[in-house]
């Protein structure tokens, strides 16, 4: 999720000369102040890798078909766990019925496993290996949240550093004696993970398929700092 910090400030900007400050009774118009922002953003290499699959069946037999929907997806659950480099977790469960001249011919369900990694080799085998009764609905990736937190650090100091020198040359353009920071904002982007497999509903295989072939990509992760000064 992206992140939202908003400071107020009211102290000045050290090098330039100091104004008193106006209180929140001064009705005084402000005619020097000027609003601007900017924008720092870096490519990052994705590292987390988010993989859904898919257990689809159907019966004539309602309590038949949730058996072996169950019982398909506890094999699943259980080979998936047995790799702890991976979290596991299941999804949505569906089960409907199919209409045929407005009378109940037979039940479909399905069922999703959620798969999350960082280690792409083990997670794509598992992928295959998975694949022999579940099917691929899509595979994602995106950037974790501790290498996010570094690189947005190191963006919101480039883009505060970015900010200040825009507001000199801002002061030096109206040859202003010095300006008063009266308010910023920071902005993080989203950084959207990158799909790279979707719509991949294949048919079960009769034994485990080859790992997926696997590009993670990049996240463009960006910092926007936007704010107010006024001119001295």
């Amino acid at each position: 999720m992206p992140r939202f910090v908003r400071l107020i400030v009211t102290a000045f900007v050290p090098v330039f000369a100091v104004a008193v400050p106006a209180t929140a009774a001064d009705d005084t118009p402000r005619y020097n102040q000027i609003h601007f922002q900017v924008e720092r953003s870096r490519p990052v290499d994705n590292d987390r890798m988010h993989a859904v699959l898919n257990l689809t069946a159907e019966d004539d037999n309602a309590a038949r078909l949730a058996d072996q929907v169950n019982r398909t997806m506890d094999g699943a659950l259980k080979t998936a766990k047995a790799r702890p480099k991976i979290e596991v977790r299941t999804g949505s469960y569906r089960t409907w019925p199919v209409y045929d001249k407005n009378k109940i011919r037979r039940w479909r369900a399905t069922q999703e496993l959620l798969l999350d990694g960082s280690d792409f080799a083990e997670l794509g085998n598992l992928i295959g290996q998975l694949q022999e009764h579940l099917q691929v609905g899509s595979i994602n990736f995106s950037v974790s949240p501790s290498r996010r937190a570094t690189v947005e650090d190191e963006l919101i100091a480039q883009a505060l550093d970015a900010f200040k020198q825009r507001a000199e040359l801002v002061r030096r353009q109206f040859t202003a004696r010095g300006y008063r920071l009266v308010n910023v904002s920071i902005n993080t982007g989203d950084g959207q993970p990158v799909p790279m497999m979707r719509g991949m509903a294949m048919e079960a295989m009769d034994k485990s398929a080859a790992p997926p072939a696997l590009e993670a990509g990049t996240s463009i992760l960006s910092v926007n700092v936007g704010g107010m000064i006024e001119l001295q």
